[in-house]
């Protein structure tokens, strides 16, 4: 039998004085806040006041920061999870696609924020940080742990780590010895070079105006007004700064995200109110309307298909319910979401199975809407757009039908397929390709007259100042202007029509006018009745 200790015998030094390591932040993170400021400048210098999301500053920055949490989270052996490699390729094509392609105003906007949601969703896949374990129908809390919770929740981290890491390196004098020698053998080594930089600018005029141009450099970069933006800047991206190393940190520093799947769904079994008779009512009654619209567009068609229809009513059917039909696609999916969330029962297969049928034909129907529309009156950047999100909501309404019958990640599915596809979508020249397929319908004949709300909206505009690097990078104006002349869009056209397009302010003769396209310029010749006899187009080098 073990004999147990008296009461007030010596104990083990272990035991009475336990060793507690000092909390002091790992050297990866304090290298991660450090490397934080620059990479904030870069944001908001390049990217938010000088290109305003232009420019391939965009893809240097989304190298450096997906390289960035990619170093922080080996060094912190972080696993990566499964849709880090879709998060970082799709915020990298966008990276690259956006600056190439140049401001599109239909898709410009909404690339801007996919930006941003890809980045933070990659930072979320790599760190583990995604509330199921990938993105699927708890999205919104993935949204709120990554656009609020993790950055503000840390948001003062930044700060806490330099102070914890610069209080540990004075508890190590060695480090402070060689803090000394690295700065004396800095100065000592500037004082040499510049003693030998006068001495060679001395003896050879080239080298002295190297040594010139870099004074100027620094000249420049110490003038008072540079001074004051790049102290403007370095303000500004101080909270930018604290918010990124917030949501890299804060994530890092978590083993679990701040709400999982399984807890969410804990916290909601209270709040599954809704009565299955309820739930299985309001579904069974909107069947019952959708069925009775189909039976009359059904009827409608038949009356119609002996006589074939008009191209006003070919226009009318094009035109009429089309966004209506898009909402109501909408609203079966938040009633399907409503039912998921807070029902107390899931639907009766049949009645899910229905219910997702009709969705399904409400989508063909307002495709075949959009198919004729496109058919009458050419794409648009906003039909082209309409037409693929159209696509994604048929998609959905399949593998929710599927889903019926069959187990499967339907909302993962889903919205990989949304991600991807715009993406995708993306990846297109759109507003080329739409210019490009209304001048070719207007060349063969299919239109009288070409759109000039479709080439406005597509930048081609009299008061786009063509020279300006973010818009005509690629010679799009030049390129549109070239398919015009091709078409023969200018013969015969009055001078108000042409400045509806181009701004022909400039003037090389009694009846000849010019307008500046940047590197090139278009020339016209009017009659005396100011309509175009002749227009050529020339470029500063390499005549076009």
């Amino acid at each position: 039998m073990t004999e147990l200790p008296k009461e007030g015998a010596g104990r083990p030094l272990y035991e009475s004085a336990p060793k507690i390591a000092p909390a002091v932040p790992a050297a990866p993170y304090v290298w991660a806040a450090l490397a934080s400021y620059p990479l904030a400048w870069l944001y908001v210098k390049k990217l938010l006041f000088l290109n305003l999301f232009e420019g391939f500053w965009l893809l240097i920055f989304a190298v450096l920061f997906l390289a960035g949490v990619e170093v922080l989270a080996r060094a912190l052996h972080r696993p990566a999870g499964k849709e880090t490699s879709l998060w970082a390729g799709g915020w990298l094509v966008l990276s690259v696609v956006m600056p190439l392609w140049g401001y599109q105003n239909t898709l410009s906007d909404w690339q801007m924020l996919v930006w941003h949601l890809f980045a933070v969703w990659f930072v979320l896949a790599r760190c583990g940080m995604l509330a199921q374990g990938y993105t699927g129908s708890l999205c919104f809390l993935d949204a709120l742990a990554g656009l609020l919770v993790l950055p503000f929740g840390n948001f003062f981290r930044r700060v806490g780590t330099i102070a914890a890491g610069i209080a540990s390196l004075g508890r190590h004098r060695v480090r402070l010895r060689q803090t000394g020698v690295a700065a004396v053998t800095a100065a000592l080594t500037l004082l040499l070079c510049g003693t030998a930089w006068g001495l060679l600018s001395a003896a050879d005029p080239n080298f002295a105006a190297v040594g010139q141009q870099v004074q100027r450099w620094f000249a420049t970069l110490l003038d008072g007004p540079t001074v004051v933006e790049n102290l403007f800047v370095f303000l500004l991206s101080l909270p930018v700064g604290a918010w990124l190393y917030g949501l890299v940190a804060g994530a890092l520093r978590r083993q679990t995200p701040p709400c999982t799947g399984e807890r969410f769904y804990a916290a909601l079994e209270p709040l599954r109110v809704l009565p299955a008779v309820t739930a299985n009512t309001v579904v069974g009654a909107l069947c019952a309307i959708y069925g009775l619209f189909f039976i009359l567009q059904a009827l409608e068609w038949l009356a119609a298909a002996p006589l074939g229809l008009t191209a006003p009513q070919a226009s009318t059917f094009a035109v009429d319910g089309f966004w209506e039909l898009l909402r109501i696609l909408l609203l079966d999916f938040c009633v399907l979401a409503a039912v998921r969330f807070l029902g107390r029962r899931p639907l009766p297969r049949i009645l899910a199975a229905l219910f997702c049928l009709f969705g399904i034909a409400f989508a063909a129907l307002a495709g075949a809407k959009l198919a004729v529309y496109v058919r009458l009156y050419a794409f648009t950047p906003r039909r082209v757009v309409a037409g693929w999100f159209l696509c994604v909501l048929a998609v959905w309404a399949v593998l929710l039908l599927v889903r019926v019958f069959r187990v499967i990640p339907a909302a993962r599915v889903g919205l990989a397929v949304l991600a991807v596809s715009f993406v995708l979508l993306s990846c297109v020249d759109l507003e080329s390709r739409v210019v490009q397929w209304n001048i070719g319908r207007y060349k063969a004949g299919v239109d009288a007259e070409l759109d000039l709300d479709v080439l406005q909206d597509c930048g081609l505009n009299s008061w786009y100042r063509y020279d300006t690097s973010g818009w005509n990078r690629d010679g799009r104006v030049v390129r549109y202007t070239g398919w015009l002349i091709d078409s023969g869009w200018f013969r015969d056209r009055s001078a108000a029509e042409i400045t509806e397009l181009y701004d022909i302010s400039g003037k090389t003769g009694a009846h000849k006018l010019t307008a500046d396209l940047g590197q090139s310029e278009l020339h016209l010749t009017f009659d005396d009745a100011w309509r175009c006899t002749a227009v050529s187009l020339t470029a500063e080098e390499n005549g076009v």
